[in-house]
């Protein structure tokens, strides 16, 4: 094994064991009430949960790697072009499901360098599901390879997200939702987009798509599917970036899927 290849690798295996850590504060939650303050406005919620996990994720990494940057959903974000390791942490994504003791949220941790995503980690802790990857060495469930579905779109479910910090983008979303359901098997809208890009790497759902997330919103789960074999694009079929936290759609899934569903318009594959 390469230099590299050691070092990505035990870059790995700590963020599982911080995002394992992680997921104990989670779960420390499931009896209470969960107090919520509100951001941008009342669907954008956030917990003393967020913030506690992700000053603990931050501590921990800082320790371990002092000159790495971060990106986090609340604060502790390096604004300056990233240069070396960047953490790219969503502390809680499904936070409105986490409030409701729903129990479909993960803590989403993605390792970039220079910019290009080299290291994603997503842990549901309510169904111990780990969700891994490393950049050229495929994506894995609990420690078993995983690979996308074959399935064409009629055979497949479809997941989306409804971007619901940004009620203006509710029509469009719904119209392409309509344009799609008499093409796929049906649709689910779970509400945790990591999980979401999880659940296509693993061959549960054949597409996914959101018209605007937040870049740790996808970034670890971007890199699983990618290594499990999906596409990943913005709805307008172009590359996905991890340098800024801006805006982005995200569609993701097999070419065939992504070809048959005509979200984008004019697609080309590479």
């Amino acid at each position: 094994m390469k230099d590299d290849e050691r070092q990505q690798n035990e870059l790995r295996r700590i963020i599982v064991d911080i995002a394992k850590e992680c997921g104990d504060i989670m779960r420390s939650a499931h009896e209470i009430t969960i107090r919520t303050d509100t951001k941008s406005g009342f669907r954008d919620l956030v917990t003393e949960y967020d913030r506690k996990i992700q000053a603990y994720a931050v501590k921990r990494l800082s320790q371990i790697y002092p000159s790495a940057g971060f990106i986090c959903e609340e604060g502790d974000t390096d604004t300056t072009e990233p240069e070396g390791l960047t953490f790219i942490i969503d502390p809680i994504d499904g936070t409105a499901n986490f409030t409701h003791h729903y129990g479909h949220s993960c803590i989403s941790i993605c390792c970039a360098e220079n910019g290009v995503p080299m290291v994603g980690v997503v842990y549901d802790p309510f169904k111990d599901e780990l969700f891994t990857a490393e950049r050229g060495e495929g994506a894995y469930l609990n420690g078993e390879q995983i690979h996308i579905s074959d399935a064409a779109l009629d055979g497949s479910l479809v997941l989306f997200g409804t971007a619901p910090y940004n009620l203006k983008l509710a029509d469009e979303t719904l119209a392409r939702v309509r344009s799609i359901y008499g093409k796929c098997q049906d649709v689910r809208r779970t509400g945790s987009a990591a999980l979401d890009l999880c659940y296509v790497a693993a061959g549960r759902a054949g597409l996914y798509f959101e018209l605007e997330l937040s870049i740790w919103d996808y970034a670890a789960g971007a890199l699983i599917a990618e290594e499990a074999g999906a596409s990943v694009f913005t709805i307008d079929g172009e590359k996905l970036q991890f340098i800024r936290p801006d805006k982005s759609s995200v569609i993701a899934g097999s070419i065939k899927c992504i070809k048959e569903s005509n979200l984008i318009v004019n697609f080309r594959a590479n």
